[in-house]
């Protein structure tokens, strides 16, 4: 029952807290964590399952400039849950992702900046997470994500050189991929000792690298004219991940993280296992 109360009050605190900033792309480090049981101990059954909030805010993402559109921009928030299966000894972690997106993509055509502002509506993803290798003596470990997340909202309104304006003929989505490396140290406290995991804390910083592009598109007619982003990638490709996740011995991990240099975001999250 304790350990219920523990899961359940820290979802209803990471959804408060994903309106604010958001969650992970990260969470977790790797596909082995957190080392529990589960909850539901379905480890000993079906396998384990681990249930995730992932929220991400983006702050600033440049796009590609084309032609007669330039200074292409893309913010908001994504709002995903997650559910993983780890496989061959939680080493191989395949996830799916369902949530809703609320997202804005802005760039200048001949002059003229224009404005898409998404509704919140459905998005969904799909990825999988690879633990490449492990120093356990070191309680280092190297892991491979891989992932793609879409949306496709409803344009909830237009601006045009700063009014609001009705527009026709509509069209806005927006794809996403990232492939990412990154290397984690585990550091433990307040366990009994370092072989036994079943009263373990840690912390567990990481750093890696992404490759991540996305494609938008977003057109739409007003009066006589076509204002079309024309389908831009991103300006910058490469991205630094910076976090941390905290492990608790009640199958829950907690996790914050940020990704610069290709575009400035930060996430916040957590995980269950079950």
């Amino acid at each position: 029952m304790k350990t219920i109360k523990v899961t359940v009050s820290i979802f209803i605190l990471l959804f408060i807290c994903s309106n604010i900033y958001a969650a992970p792309a990260g969470n977790t480090s790797d596909s082995k964590i957190p080392y529990g049981d589960g909850v539901l101990k379905l480890k000993n059954t079906i396998g384990s399952v681990k249930l995730s909030i992932d929220a991400e805010s983006i702050i600033d993402r440049d796009l590609e400039s084309s032609g007669t559109v330039t200074d292409g921009g893309l913010e908001g928030e994504w709002y995903l849950l997650r559910v993983g299966y780890p496989l061959f000894e939680e080493v191989l972690e395949p996830y799916v992702k369902i949530g809703v997106s609320h997202l804005e993509a802005s760039w200048k055509q001949n002059g003229t900046f224009t404005l898409i502002k998404g509704d919140n509506d459905l998005a969904w993803g799909i990825g999988a997470k690879f633990l490449a290798y492990e120093i356990p003596k070191n309680r280092v470990k190297f892991t491979i994500d891989g992932q793609y997340r879409f949306t496709e909202p409803n344009i909830d309104d237009v601006t045009i050189n700063d009014p609001s304006r009705t527009v026709s003929a509509s069209e806005y989505s927006i794809g996403e991929w990232q492939i990412s490396g990154i290397v984690s140290l585990e550091i433990p406290f307040g366990q009994k000792s370092r072989f036994d995991k079943s009263d373990i804390y840690s912390l567990v910083p990481y750093v890696g690298l992404g490759y991540s592009d996305c494609k938008v598109t977003g057109k739409f007619t007003y009066g006589a004219s076509e204002y079309n982003i024309k389908e831009p990638g991103s300006d910058k490709k490469v991205v630094l991940i910076t976090g941390c996740d905290f492990l608790t011995p009640q199958n829950v991990s907690v996790n914050v993280e940020s990704r610069l240099i290709g575009e400035t975001s930060v996430s916040a999250g957590g995980t269950v296992k079950f």
